[in-house]
């Protein structure tokens, strides 16, 4: 697995690297980045992953005329998730 991340980023960062040379000569490619932090419920995570999904399905046409953009987002959990707890209620969502 990481190897095959390690890949991806290097493709990626390769997209970034040709856009932005593009650019310097003049051409128009956009390149936007975000990267943050935020702190996710198992419920709040299984949303956004949701919400991913939909956005991926809305603007994935490929027969859609226009130009080809490269999209990668990673969730990545930067500390132990804790395991539900079995006993526990579930939680009440409004």
């Amino acid at each position: 697995m990481a190897e095959f991340l390690g890949a991806m980023l290097d493709a990626t960062r390769a997209d970034i690297n040709s856009a932005y040379r593009s650019r310097q000569a003049g051409a128009r490619r956009e390149v936007d980045v975000h990267r943050g932090a935020l702190r996710l419920t198992d419920e709040a995570l299984a949303e956004l992953r949701a919400h991913v999904a939909r956005l991926a399905d809305q603007f994935g046409d490929r027969d859609t005329p226009g130009v080809w953009t490269r999209v990668v987002v990673a969730l990545v959990d930067l500390q132990d998730r804790p395991f539900p707890d079995p006993t526990a209620p579930p939680e009440r969502t409004s």
